[in-house]
């Protein structure tokens, strides 16, 4: 996954592709930028990414959720985004139907931004899925490590921010006060997301979804993910010295067995400079090594944002006037969002050349 900053600023720089486009492109502009619904286009644009934080010190828990993340990175990715746009189509024209389309572009963009970043993330982190336990872990540091650093890399290359300034949760706010349950995510998003994954995912959905399909209830995995990434984001705040002062001391005590330091974002200084590739290396696709580029991080996040404005007004003029499904299909079915590929999965990626 490219890291939560890459994926919001993704969708402000589609926006503002947006703004510039025909009339049909203003208005989706014009909807994602409404006060009432930005949010809920925001957390589209991290959507798939929230069940790898479910409870970040349980990692038992964290692996339940964790499946549906896998779920939504690597099998029917195209499949989901129908399902949710079908069902706005079906919704009664009002807020609750903006919300939804909203969260549905905002999550398009996120999968145009993984499937054209991930190769370059992951040829240049390691072997992620590795069966050597202590191979992959060192790639999942790396990868936090790479992700992170091109987060801080890319608030300083596009708005001169450092990591100490940049508030992250304030974007993904979608949370209601109840009773019984202190906080939870807006039960009726909450709703429609779910009704998406059972309808793509049924068997998958009936023998490991945790939680009713009535109701929020404690547990619930779709709610405690949301909440479990909210809280962790608001916690692990990278514009706290005393949280810095933490996790550092946490590493140096451990001798650095749990690698807590990563969890935030690193200030500029601490980043190996090379991740942005602004000196035009080669690269590989790890899930297909005779596909090699030399294209920088921002020239691969510049070339997403032209497709993601193209794809989210196909996906607005759906959500109206439904084409053939099939035909999409055709088109988009079959992409896994770690190897960037139609139709190959994460076991087909071998090459590798870690920088961190």
């Amino acid at each position: 996954m490219a890291g939560k900053i890459t994926h919001i600023e993704a969708l402000s720089q589609v926006k503002k592709h947006l703004e510039h486009g025909n009339a049909t492109q203003r208005k989706i502009a014009a909807l994602l930028n409404r006060p009432d619904v930005a949010s809920y286009a925001n957390l589209g644009a991290v959507a798939p990414d929230i069940f790898y934080f479910y409870h970040v010190l349980q990692p038992t828990r964290t692996k339940k959720a964790a499946f549906w993340g896998d779920l939504s990175h690597h099998s029917r990715v195209t499949e989901l985004i129908l399902n949710f746009l079908n069902q706005i189509h079906d919704t009664e024209m009002g807020l609750y139907r903006d919300r939804y389309l909203a969260f549905a572009l905002g999550y398009i963009c996120h999968c145009v931004v993984d499937i054209q970043t991930h190769p370059y993330i992951f040829y240049i982190s390691g072997d992620y899925y590795n069966d050597d336990k202590k191979i992959s872990y060192q790639a999942q540091v790396n990868h936090m490590k790479v992700e992170f650093g091109l987060d801080t890399m890319l608030l300083h290359y596009r708005w001169g921010m450092s990591a100490r300034e940049y508030d992250f949760p304030q974007y993904i706010d979608i949370r209601h006060r109840t009773v019984g349950i202190k906080n939870k995510m807006d039960p009726i998003l909450w709703q429609f997301w779910l009704h998406a994954l059972k309808e793509t995912f049924p068997q998958e959905f009936t023998s490991s979804y945790l939680g009713s399909e009535k109701k929020i209830i404690p547990g619930d995995i779709l709610n405690e993910s949301y909440m479990g990434f909210y809280r962790f984001n608001s916690t692990i705040d990278s514009r706290s010295p005393w949280m810095r002062g933490l996790v550092t001391l946490v590493d140096n005590l451990t001798f650095h067995k749990y690698n807590a330091s990563v969890l935030m974002l690193p200030t500029l200084e601490t980043i190996n400079p090379k991740i942005m590739n602004e000196e035009k290396r080669e690269w590989h696709y790890p899930a297909d090594p005779k596909r090699v580029f030399k294209d920088s991080f921002i020239e691969l996040l510049n070339q997403a944002s032209h497709a993601a404005k193209e794809i989210l007004t196909r996906a607005y003029e759906y959500s109206f006037s439904p084409e053939s499904r099939s035909k999409i299909l055709e088109t988009y079915g079959g992409y896994n969002l770690d190897t960037g590929l139609r139709y190959q999965g994460i076991s087909s990626m071998k090459e590798f050349s870690p920088l961190i």
